[in-house]
């Protein structure tokens, strides 16, 4: 009875505490093992895997237990007979891999953990990842369970499942491996990783490792195109022969005091980067490629896709440059018609030696000296990397307030979206010191302002900041500034995120809204209705929303806008159509058509622009009227991935005080600021720029009509804009590190022109957006003794179209036309196995094209019948 108690405590002992795993004969000491070693690799395209290529790694690995007990031992490994296959299903195809076949190594292996390595002597950094690879196949446990483990992968948290007694399976999860991720911070613009590391292995019933297979998968995607990018699938086995060997041991009281007396030394257990010899274009320097591409960087290639291509093919290269050589091409007599886009190509770079060179040409002293100035800053301020040094420099020149508005104005946009970007890389937020020195000082400056001109400057930067600390200064100047200085805060708040918008925010967007406090300007009220509205109301709020239809606001183009917008979200989202259905059908006063078909000018709609194989993208096209004319247009045009979305380029158009010349007296209240203006803003990717003032006054509005300048075909907008930046590595169990990298660009032409005839009463405008894009893309595997690449790009050419036309002879006619032109959208992949040092290249490439149509966007009926009334007259 005794004994059996006994017995059932030790048992209960060991339900409830961790109890060392039994290896067995798991690696006898003195005792030589000897191990099959195949590793096979293969690349290939993501949307057509049937099409590969690759390699195939053959080699003996002896496994011999030198020292240790049971639970410390100290391995002895050497890899023998090493032979690479080039076409893993032909092996005819042999190399022998000489290097390979080199000094043993040793591992301290602690209860199926590795330990440590020693090398001997010192060998590359691929050979020595190589074998850290090999060594990592004899680190298992016995035990189910989670663990964390170190080996070529990272650190991984690995958990393990026993499909038997003998059979087990190994996951590996969550590896952190060194500086292997720079992305954007914008899901669409982000490359998608998808990755699968596992093992199975067997051992004997004795305990001895009989069989490995180690599995890694990455599939790298470009989240903006389905389907465009590559794959790397690697399988590794080891597997026991039969027989064994004596071999001498060593003598120590611990692994430390046994490694003293070798001459070794020791290793970490990651693997190590390996830097391959250039090739090709990869070996020219920036000067030298510039010259290649110099063609993609004239002015008449803007809005073409050799523009982006251009761009793309230089940034890697550029970020390796020294500011001596990019002073030699901005200098360089025979690049003066290409310092343009040399210059977006060095706000694109964004290192310190690019931004040393530009600084060169921030001068303002002429015409050309400031729009060259102003786009370098441009650039800068879309950039993905910005640089601690660039920023605080840019901040010192504005401390010493440049005395030219318009470079001034450049140049504070410019460094708030330096800041909001740099708040957004990895281990920064708005609390960093040099975004809160940046904050401080726009705050500073727009607190000196006296006149509203000085104040709009200052809310741009705030705009482009986005900092939440910013917000309250935002809603008082919202709240109470004049039209000029309400409007552009409203524009700054709408483009926060949503979920900053408490209870307190929400009742200062409704005060604007139902101008329950004062009266406000119908842009800032349009504009605190997006807000609203983007919070998703519920049945009451929308209820209360829709209350305005039948109220007796006299600005009738508020309440189209806000039956604009209804509908237009109606359309996107079943789900609000149902919940709007329901407040309209409710509501009898409301349910009828002189409340449903009120009056007014004024358009919101979204609709596809582009859609597979292509980019998933939609244009939003907002377009508030006053008196008979255009007050605010905004055409948008989204990058859209799932639920995500991110603004690529922004066109909006404003104008104030012209109701005066078309305005046939119907009746809507005028708005107090009758001030004469016109102009064109501009966001790229997010980053509000100087706006382009046609004319303020209506002195300079008549010299415009009278002397036709606006009449001709003008350059808004030229530019070639970096979109995609990410390079991520991943580190594979064999001991090689895969590379992944995306590049894009847009290219960008805005050209417009205008008529107007007071004597005809009518006008007539076009907008011609003509945009080049260009995305290359690459995984690539490099040692020294094979290297593999798949290397995929695609480009397009879209154009949009803005047409309008309005007719004042009588009742106010306007009529807008949205076109896309044909467009031809080309796909290609290139795969490629090499052996360095040898002739030996193989490739494999394939290229698709895809014809895209033209068409004209619907955009409502009552613009189709104000278009029919036009083209008859």
């Amino acid at each position: 009875m005794k004994i059996q108690l006994a017995v059932l405590v030790v048992l209960s002992l060991f339900g409830y505490c961790h109890v060392a795993p039994a290896f067995g004969d798991a690696f006898q000491l003195g005792i030589e093992q000897t191990y099959t070693y195949v590793n096979e690799v293969r690349v290939g395209d993501a949307k057509n895997s049937s099409q590969t290529v690759g390699y195939l790694v053959k080699a003996k690995v002896h496994v011999a237990t030198v020292w240790g007990d049971d639970e410390h031992k100290l391995l002895l490994l050497k890899v023998t007979n090493p032979s690479l296959y080039t076409s893993p299903g032909d092996l005819k195809h042999k190399t022998t891999l000489s290097k390979v076949d080199s000094a043993p190594f040793y591992v301290y292996w602690n209860l199926g953990h590795l330990k440590k390595i020693y090398f001997e002597k010192q060998e590359d950094a691929s050979l020595e990842s190589f074998k850290k690879g090999v060594a990592s196949l004899f680190q298992y446990q016995l035990l189910d369970g989670k663990y964390v483990e170190q080996d070529p992968s990272g650190e991984c948290e690995v958990q393990y499942t026993s499909h038997s007694s003998t059979r087990y399976h190994k996951a590996k999860n969550n590896c952190k491996f060194a500086d292997d991720c720079l992305e954007r911070t914008e899901y669409p613009l982000r490359s998608l990783t998808r990755t699968v590391r596992s093992a199975d292995f067997t051992v004997s019933t004795e305990g001895t490792l009989e069989k490995v297979v180690a599995q890694d998968y990455v599939k790298y995607l470009v989240n903006a195109y389905d389907g465009l990018g590559a794959f790397l699938e690697s399988t590794t086995k080891l597997e026991l022969e039969a027989g064994s060997k004596k071999v001498d041991t060593l003598k120590g009281k611990s692994v430390d005091e046994v490694v003293k007396s070798l001459a070794v030394e020791e290793h970490g257990l990651l693997s190590e980067d390996f830097e391959s010899k250039c090739e090709g274009e990869n070996c020219d320097n920036l000067v030298q490629l510039v010259k290649s591409y110099k063609k993609g960087l004239t002015n008449e290639r803007i809005g073409k896709q050799d523009s982006s291509v251009a761009l793309v093919k230089l940034i890697q290269s550029g970020r390796r440059t020294s500011t001596e050589d990019f002073l030699r091409l901005l200098k360089a007599k025979t690049m003066q018609e290409q310092r343009g886009q040399l210059l977006d190509l060095l706000g694109a770079i964004q290192t310190v030696e690019s931004h040393k060179a530009a600084k060169t040409l921030l001068k303002y002293e002429s015409d050309e000296d400031l729009l060259l100035a102003e786009r370098y800053l441009q650039a800068l301020a879309v950039g993905s990397r910005p640089k601690k040094a660039v920023i605080e420099d840019l901040l010192e020149l504005a401390e010493k307030k440049p005395d030219n508005n318009k470079f001034f104005d450049t140049l504070l946009q410019t460094l708030g979206s330096l800041a909001h970007r740099y708040a957004k890389l990895p281990g920064n937020s708005y609390d960093t010191e040099l975004v809160e020195k940046v904050k401080d000082f726009l705050l500073k400056h727009l607190d000196w302002c006296r006149k509203d001109r000085c104040k709009e400057k200052f809310i741009r930067g705030l705009h482009n900041l986005k900092s939440p600390k910013t917000l309250d200064v935002l809603v008082k100047l919202a709240q109470e500034g004049s039209s000029r200085v309400s409007v552009p805060a409203m524009k700054a708040l709408r483009s926060f995120s949503v979920f900053l918008w408490n209870d307190e925010f929400k009742a200062v967007f409704e005060d604007i809204f139902y101008q329950v406090s004062k009266k406000f300007d119908s842009s800032a009220r349009a504009l605190a209705l997006d807000i609203l509205l983007d919070l998703k109301p519920d049945y009451e709020e929308l209820m209360h929303l829709v209350q305005l239809l039948k109220s007796d606001d006299k600005v009738y183009e508020v309440k189209q806008y806000l039956l604009q917008k209804l509908n237009m979200l109606a359309d996107r989202c079943p789900d609000f159509a149902a919940l709007l259905e329901k407040v309209i059908q409710r509501d009898h006063q409301l349910n009828n058509y002189h409340v449903l078909g009120a009056k007014g000018l004024s358009t919101a709609l979204t609709r596809t622009y582009s859609k597979a194989p292509s980019f998933n993208a939609s244009l939003v096209s907002l377009q508030e009227m006053s008196g008979g004319v255009l007050k605010r247009g905004i055409v948008d045009l989204a990058l859209e991935v799932g639920e995500e979305k991110f603004s690529l380029f922004t066109l909006g158009l404003f104008a104030g005080g012209l109701s005066s010349f078309v305005s046939s007296g119907d009746g809507e209240e005028a708005e107090e600021d009758t001030e004469t203006i016109a102009g064109m803003e501009l966001s790229v990717q997010g980053s509000v720029l100087r706006p382009l003032v046609f004319f303020d006054g209506k002195g300079e509005l008549m010299g415009h009509v009278w002397s036709g300048t606006a009449s001709e075909p003008t350059p808004a907008y030229q530019a070639t804009t970096l979109l995609q930046d990410n390079e991520e590595r991943f580190p594979l169990q064999n001991g090689g590190v895969v590379k992944l990298s995306t590049l894009g660009a847009i290219s960008i032409d805005l050209n417009g022109q205008v008529t107007m005839s007071i004597w005809g009463r009518n006008a007539h405008s076009k907008v011609e957006q003509n945009t080049g894009i260009a995305v290359t893309g690459s995984l690539s595997l490099d040692t020294s003794f094979v290297s593999l690449s798949v290397n995929f790009n695609t480009g397009q050419e879209p154009q949009l179209h803005l047409t309008s036309d309005l007719d004042f002879s009588s009742d106010n006619r306007l009529c807008m036309q949205l076109k896309q032109t044909d467009s031809v959208l080309s796909r290609s992949v290139l795969k490629s196995v090499s052996i360095p040092g040898t002739k030996y290249h193989k490739t494999h490439s394939n290229k698709v094209t895809h014809k895209i149509p033209g068409h004209t966007h619907a955009l409502n009926q009552k613009n189709n019948d104000m278009c029919n009334l036009i083209a008859k007259s």
